[in-house]
């Protein structure tokens, strides 16, 4: 690694918290030579520091350090102007006479090379390398040296005999080093101011996180914001508008300073005023005289206000504009680019939390949502049989599964004194929470009409009649309605519009449609029973519309012929082993497709 390289490393590590003594010892060792850094008015901000034996021990005593000090301070020229592009000029002999010689370190013929720290035309300070002779120091200089510093001749004779002196090449080779140090040194200060923009401006959003940390309220967070604007960038006003998507309007959310005449102004839409739709679109945009600006939209009002140069930033959170931030003075002021970043930061932080407050409200909500669902389904589950009934002429099994916490599909069985046995399938129109409250109504009309009406018939037409009362339009359901007599061997029912329920029997398919209309249509719906005789070893399959119109990939329905199928293959089976299996030929059919609707099947087999 080269000496530049080796000082660039560090200079630059300086820039991450090394102390600027640190830097000067790396320069020291590397040159051996003395290295002080001085400020625009000649003091010493760090150093001297030693890169040789001669001045370490010159060192130890007040009067050697303190002439090391002005041998190098001498060294600094009063004309800032060409320093650091010709360090020579720095290094002029001095003429024989002059005031200088009486430095005994500048009468020794020490080297001192200086170069000054400028930016931006400004000097900043200095940077001083010297006390490292061309040629050995012979006897008198030394004791001319001892005798001016009152030093022990014969310690710093020992010392001057470790001091390598350097040649032409190295000498020049220090110059260079020089120049480029103080030119590092220049763009470190220049740096050094940006980082404490950057340092304001992440205190900035620092303050603001924490004054708005644990606030979920959106319209706080803006409030706050408008508040922190006016303070952090000492402006006169700021004000805060956020679009409303339905109508492209930018309405006021949060302000500061100013008036109710102002911000009733009149409306402000994106796309009627060119300064919001730049910001919006990630422009910073400048108003020098808002009152004379041919973009503003009420330039009046403007000048009533008080209101002269503005700056305008949209907020903006991953990448969709959600509204704009404005900050206003009461003079004429040009925003500079810290301003500029200053404001977008906050603008970006305001955006980020107004709307991780709102998906965070919606999150809540949706989680509330969520246990009422869950409760809902509980209860819901709760009105569904958890087992089927013991009946001795017939074995029963059900399949139920709702598509969310809660659905429209019903069944239920309704057990007689006399030892008849009511079967009910039902599907509400609608899915979700809708559907289970209307399922709730259809089940509670069921059994209040089924257990003090004898007739099938009238039972659907009172259930007809209740439905129709407590349903807006649009909402219905079908249902299929069922009596086994005790011995198992007669089915009396009534079709309400309802999927007809399959009777399998000896491998041949029976519908069961006889009824009427789907429930909750109109009162003038008339019904007729229907009546089966039964035998052993018959299949009655009740099911919903869930069971024939799940669909796969390639937007087919299962249908009632698969379902016939599949029924008349596991004929033989437990009314579990039937449902069961029906189900896995629906899954296997479907595929990864999304279910799209509740599914309910109940099985029953006469013994």
């Amino acid at each position: 690694m080269s000496i530049s390289d080796f000082l660039i490393r560090h200079l630059h590590d300086a820039l991450a918290g090394m102390p600027l003594e640190r830097v000067l010892e790396v320069l020291a060792a590397q040159t051996q030579c003395t290295a002080i850094l001085f400020d625009e008015h000649k003091q010493v901000i760090a150093g001297p520091v030693a890169g040789n034996a001669l001045i370490q021990a010159m060192l130890t005593q007040e009067a050697g350090r303190a002439a090391v000090i002005d041998a190098h301070r001498l060294a600094i020229p009063q004309d800032a102007s060409t320093e650091g592009t010709d360090p020579n000029q720095a290094a002029s002999p001095l003429p024989a006479g002059e005031p200088e010689l009486l430095n005994p370190l500048r009468a020794a013929s020490l080297d001192h090379f200086a170069a000054s720290i400028i930016h931006s035309g400004r000097r900043l300070g200095a940077l001083s390398l010297g006390d490292r002779p061309r040629k050995p120091l012979d006897g008198e200089t030394i004791q001319h040296l001892a005798a001016g510093l009152g030093l022990d001749s014969g310690a710093l004779q020992a010392a001057a005999g470790q001091v390598t002196p350097w040649t032409a090449e190295q000498a020049s080779a220090a110059r260079d080093l020089l120049a480029l140090t103080t030119e590092l040194l220049a763009t470190l200060d220049s740096q050094h101011v940006e980082l404490g923009h950057r340092i304001e401006e992440l205190t900035a959003v620092y303050n603001m996180v924490g004054l708005l940390a644990g606030t979920l309220d959106p319209q706080e967070i803006l409030d706050k914001t408008a508040r922190m604007v006016c303070a952090v960038m000492r402006v006169k006003a700021c004000s805060i508008r956020m679009l409303d998507e339905a109508t492209g309007e930018l309405t006021i959310k949060a302000v500061h300073n100013l008036s109710n005449e102002y911000l009733n102004k009149g409306p402000v839409k994106v796309s009627e005023n060119s300064i919001d739709s730049a910001a919006m679109a990630g422009e910073m945009v400048h108003i020098a005289d808002a009152p004379g600006d041919p973009r503003t939209r009420y330039p009046e009002q403007a000048r009533q206000e008080g209101i002269v140069s503005g700056l305008v930033c949209g907020l903006i959170f991953r990448g969709k504009a959600v509204g704009v931030l404005r900050a206003y003075t009461g003079e004429p002021h040009v925003f500079t680019p810290f301003e500029e970043s200053l404001l977008r930061a906050v603008a970006s932080q305001a955006a980020a939390l107004v709307i991780n407050a709102r998906l965070l409200k919606e999150a809540l909500e949706a989680q509330r949502y969520a246990h009422q669902l869950a409760y809902a389904g509980a209860v819901q589950r709760r009105m569904i049989p958890q087992a089927p009934p013991s009946f001795d002429k017939a074995e029963i099994a059900a399949v139920y599964r709702p598509i969310f916490e809660v659905g429209g599909d019903y069944f239920d069985f309704l057990p007689f004194s006399e030892g008849n046995l009511g079967i009910v399938i039902a599907d509400v129109s609608g899915k979700g929470v809708p559907a289970s409250l209307l399922m709730a109504s259809l089940r509670s009309a069921f059994r209040g009409h089924a257990y003090h009406t004898y007739h099938l018939d009238k039972i659907i037409a009172e259930v007809n009649e209740h439905m129709c009362r407590d349903t807006s339009a649009g909402e219905f359901a079908t249902a299929f309605y069922g009596v086994l007599t005790p011995d198992g061997r007669r089915l009396t029912y009534c079709n309400a519009g309802h999927d007809p329920p399959m009777l399998l029997r000896d491998g041949q398919i029976q519908y069961l449609e006889t009824g009427g209309m789907a429930l909750g249509v109109t009162l003038q719906s008339k019904y007729d029973r229907g009546l089966v005789e039964l035998r052993s070893g018959d299949v009655l399959f009740l099911y919903t519309d869930g069971t024939v119109e799940a669909m796969n990939f390639n937007s087919e329905a299962f249908g009632r012929d698969r379902l016939a199928d599949s029924l008349i293959r596991y004929a033989q089976s437990s009314p579990q082993m039937i449902a069961k299996n029906i189900l896995w030929d629906i899954r296997r059919f479907r595929g990864l497709a999304d279910r799209t609707d509740d599914l309910t099947m109940v099985v029953v087999k006469i013994k």
